[in-house]
């Protein structure tokens, strides 16, 4: 697992922002640090050095990450989720 960076605040739409210093592929999952699975990356904004993390959480773990502020937060090592068409194959 990469560190992906820490938690800065909830949005008032329910997204965890956070600050990184790496950018990262839209729609990887996201992880705490006991492995669990916390949502998936769903934008990335602000200067190309430091980017902004939106991660949208998963309904089933939505509550109290008021309280989480500071808690880092990782991406699987090769991204799995590819976005686009898929391409036929040639015979």
């Amino acid at each position: 697992m990469k560190k992906l960076g820490s938690i800065l605040h909830l949005s008032n739409r329910g997204r965890i922002i956070l600050r990184s210093t790496q950018t990262p592929a839209l729609g990887l999952s996201v992880f705490n640090s006991r492995k669990e699975k916390v949502g998936f990356i769903h934008d990335v904004f602000g200067p190309t050095k430091d980017p902004y993390i939106s991660v949208k959480i998963l309904a089933s773990i939505s509550k109290n990450f008021e309280n989480r502020v500071g808690e880092t937060l990782y991406v699987p090592k090769q991204a799995k989720k590819k976005w686009g068409r898929r391409k036929r194959s040639k015979n």
